[in-house]
């Protein structure tokens, strides 16, 4: 099928331009992940119009296969009782996270954060960690820095893969890592999360509360939300899936 060959965001300028009932005829011809890639190509609003026609069971499917922060922001555009009923249809872990995130203010840190990133304790070699990776990181995830964090999940360190790579093989993370992580409060807001990754030129910025536990990271496309306008954000990389 030559439309499932095709880019979410080459199928989102399609979808654009299609009346109502084209796209949802359009989008029943998509599976669960393809609809939810192509949605996170468009904004919220569109994207609670485009699933409305779809069976609840399908929402939540779409809903699963979207990073949370993407699924947090398409539920939020809807009354919170409907909010409830398609999260109560979801796997519990994945409406865990969801619900999480719709608990933050909508343009704080905790309200733009993605809970999808990679942790390793500090006692593991390169090696191991490496392995580590090949076995966690999922075949459409970008990964740019592996966050450090104790036992009880303080932020510690991180390091980037480059970092990981050239590391001495029996090399312990807590040798390589980087103990100065410029890091936001949950309750930051976006703008100024903006202005530390602008201001520190990263990828990713982690979220901590005040006892410095990990929460998620903020990724550099839903950081620039608002600085810069949608069509080029959208065609930024996106690191998690």
């Amino acid at each position: 099928d030559k439309i499932a060959e095709l880019h979410p965001a080459d199928l989102a300028d399609i979808i654009c331009e299609m009346d109502r009932s084209q796209s949802d005829e359009f989008l029943d011809k998509l599976d669960a992940k393809q609809i939810a890639d192509t949605l996170e190509e468009v904004e919220p609003d569109l994207q609670a119009s485009l699933v409305e026609s779809m069976p609840d069971e399908k929402i939540a499917e779409v809903l699963e296969e979207m990073s949370p922060d993407e699924a947090a922001d398409l539920l939020a555009e809807l009354p919170e009782e409907r909010s409830e009923e398609l999260l109560d249809l979801m796997e519990e872990e994945e409406a865990e996270n969801v619900r999480k995130l719709l608990e933050y203010p909508e343009d704080s840190a905790g309200g733009i954060m993605t809970t999808e990133f990679v942790t390793v304790t500090p006692d593991l070699t390169a090696e191991q960690t490496i392995a580590m990776l090949r076995e966690k990181i999922e075949e459409d995830e970008i990964v740019f820095y592996v966050y450090v964090v104790d036992s009880e999940n303080h932020l510690i360190g991180v390091f980037s893969l480059s970092d990981l790579i050239k590391a001495r093989p029996d090399a312990l993370v807590s040798e390589f890592m980087d103990q100065r992580v410029v890091s936001v409060d949950l309750y930051d807001t976006q703008d100024y999360v903006a202005q530390l990754i602008s201001k520190y030129n990263l990828l990713a910025i982690p979220v901590i509360d005040d006892q410095q536990r990990l929460h998620g990271i903020v990724t550099i496309d839903d950081a620039l939300d608002k600085i810069i306008p949608t069509a080029w954000k959208k065609r930024l990389p996106r690191f998690y899936h």
